[in-house]
């Protein structure tokens, strides 16, 4: 019984890597939750073709159920590079630095989300389509560069501060306006310029919760702010994803527990 609460108490902070090292010692790891965990785990660093690969170890009927079959239909989503699934995941990635007081690892998912938010403005505007893949070329930094300074006479070299000017010049919709409002905030900057000081940018200050709050507030509206910039750009965000497989794994477990299969 230990164990099991042991693995929940992981599971609930999303460390599926410390709830796979436990059941590999109580002898489970090759049960169903153990491959859920696996997977899981490298689905939490963005290895979406490995966590893909190891769910087809999944076997009998539980290999068949909704949850299992949505999660593979999210992965094959994120291999493919939809916006929405790859934002989703971005900002739940972004959350569980949070829960885990990873602050620096909070701060450079921060950094990142702002800037891909804004190369997915130019880059859906600039295409004309929506059905593209956040992987394909253009989203590429150089060539984002490179086509802003050829065709709309932009040469500002922070790629950020240069879509901010194309929304500027070139887009007439208040949606964009409130979304470059949002991301380039006095605070949003302020913590941003946390990340910059750290060892996740150029230097090698340490980040406390307090730090955050001081140049921000709570640092769990930046993920409100992040979603509404998404909302205002009509992607569908998924925020809970692994609440549903951590659900499924803990039902998975209770099972072998209430079995005796662990102590």
């Amino acid at each position: 019984m230990h164990s099991f609460q042991s693995i929940c108490k992981l599971i609930d902070r999303f460390d599926y890597g410390g709830a796979l090292d436990i059941l590999e010692e109580i002898g489970l790891r090759d049960t169903d939750p153990a491959i859920l965990l696996d997977s899981c785990r490298s689905a939490v660093n963005f290895d979406f073709k490995t966590a893909l690969v190891k769910l087809e170890r999944l076997g009998g009927e539980f290999a068949k159920d909704k949850s299992v079959l949505r999660l593979k239909k999210n992965l094959q989503q994120l291999i493919a590079g939809t916006p929405e699934a790859v934002f989703s995941e971005l900002l739940e990635n972004t959350r569980f630095q949070l829960v885990n007081e990873e602050y620096i690892d909070f701060l450079g998912r921060a950094y990142r989300f702002k800037e891909a938010i804004f190369k997915y403005i130019f880059v859906e505007r600039h295409l004309q389509q929506r059905n593209f893949s956040m992987h394909i070329e253009a989203m590429q930094k150089r060539s984002i560069m490179k086509i802003l300074r050829k065709r709309y006479k932009i040469y500002n070299a922070n790629v950020v501060f240069a879509i901010t000017t194309y929304i500027n010049r070139q887009l007439e919709d208040t949606r964009y306006d409130e979304i470059a409002r949002i991301l380039n905030s006095k605070r949003m900057t302020d913590m941003i310029e946390l990340r910059n000081d750290s060892i996740v940018g150029h230097g090698f200050t340490g980040i406390s919760r307090n730090e955050l709050i001081k140049v921000y507030g709570d640092p769990y509206t930046a993920l409100k702010e992040f979603r509404k910039c998404l909302e205002l750009l009509g992607l569908e965000i998924n925020g809970s994803k692994y609440e549903e497989v951590n659900e499924l794994i803990v039902g998975q477990l209770k099972a072998i527990n209430h079995k005796g299969g662990s102590n």
